[in-house]
């Protein structure tokens, strides 16, 4: 079977979307289906700049933010530049990962599989870069991405949290929406030491966005333990806060890409007892399926997709939005006094990782679908 798979890069892209495109297409391969790159649809200066003035005229009409990645006006553009370049390719199915807004008027026989870690109108008001757009907007906003789910013969999301909007909210078929988990994007040992010096515990902030993923919440929390003579150590890879405390280390930037700077993520990992990000909002955390396959107990917060992941008593803790830096200490004062708890819980992480949360296992339930079109 020849599958198109649609892309703004080269699919031998490790970089794309943090390791996920490529990832997805190297389990294709696996599976052994052809894949063919299917190159995103692009648009001319000419346009781009019609685009932008569409922006500015709402913007200045309303006073209000307007979603420029998903609008009408684009998205007829992109179809018919898209029903175009298809008739290149002869192609049995069109694996859509994230891209709505170019397949809502796509008129073609090839059917088409949507993947996303969230739906657009999930995003409104909850990401920063998808808040204080108009009331028209964001109609126009779900009335093209309910468009875009029915022209889908299936539409496969990495959360229920996803699958669950998609039909309730736009009343998609049960039968065509589907939920498979990602995996990690970095190597996963084959075995995991559980029994870890209990002499001080670290506790792991492995993100970029520091302001999203509240690790000014995570470092207050830990700052409470610290003043109770919890012998707790705070770790921060990907960002560079202004923190200056001797049980604080800072590491700005990793790069997965780069072994020696990968075998330093890897031993963080393996050294670290907690994976803490308190998160305000995230779809799919791919860290935190890398710290499952690296048997770490995962403290976050219950939200959007973050369920996926995290279950609440088995493999970590799970507090409500809006949970204090206080409710993060004494949930975790509790994870101290039980080492013997916190070790069933990091066999229990990487019991989730080797069941669900790895590519191999998102290959496979791909394929059930594919073998179903």
């Amino acid at each position: 079977m020849k599958i198109g798979f649609y892309s703004s890069m080269p699919l031998e892209d490790k970089k794309n979307w943090s390791g996920t495109m490529f990832k997805m297409y190297e389990q294709l391969l696996i599976q052994g289906y052809e894949v063919i790159w299917v190159p995103k649809v692009k648009f001319t200066e000419k346009e781009e700049n019609r685009f932008k003035q569409i922006e500015k005229w709402f913007n200045k009409i309303f006073n209000r933010g307007y979603n420029r990645h998903l609008f009408t006006y684009k998205a007829k553009i992109a179809a018919r530049r898209l029903e175009k370049n298809l008739k290149e390719y002869k192609l049995d199915a069109l694996f859509n990962p994230t891209h709505v807004n170019d397949f809502v008027y796509l008129k073609t026989k090839t059917p088409i599989i949507y993947l996303n870690d969230a739906n657009v109108a999930q995003l409104l008001n909850y990401y920063p870069y998808y808040s204080g757009f108009g009331i028209l907007s964001k109609l126009e906003t779900k009335f093209l991405e309910k468009k875009a789910l029915q022209n889908a013969t299936y539409s496969v999301f990495s959360s229920d949290w996803a699958r669950d909007f998609a039909i309730n909210t736009y009343g998609i078929s049960k039968d065509r929406v589907k939920t498979i988990k990602f995996g990690a994007n970095i190597i996963v040992p084959e075995k995991i030491e559980y029994k870890k010096n209990t002499d001080e515990f670290t506790f792991l902030f492995l993100a970029v966005d520091w302001i999203r993923k509240r690790g000014a919440l995570a470092y207050e929390s830990l700052k409470i333990l610290k003043e109770k003579g919890y012998p707790v150590k705070m770790l921060i890879v990907g960002c560079n806060p202004e923190i200056k405390a001797d049980w604080v280390t800072i590491i700005p930037f990793l790069n997965k890409n780069n072994p020696d700077e990968f075998k330093q993520i890897q031993q963080h990992l393996l050294s670290s007892h907690f994976l803490f990000v308190p998160t305000k909002a995230d779809c799919t955390p791919i860290a935190f399926c890398e710290a499952a396959g690296y048997g770490l107990p995962i403290i976050s917060t219950n939200t959007g997709g973050v369920s996926a992941h995290v279950v609440d008593g088995y493999n970590g803790i799970l507090l409500s939005p809006e949970a204090q830096a206080n409710d993060y200490a004494d949930e975790i004062e509790k994870l101290l006094k039980l080492p013997q708890k916190a070790q069933e819980y990091s066999e229990n992480a990487r019991q989730l990782y080797d069941k669900e949360l790895n590519w191999k296992n998102w290959g496979i339930e791909f394929s059930k679908i594919v073998k179903q079109l």
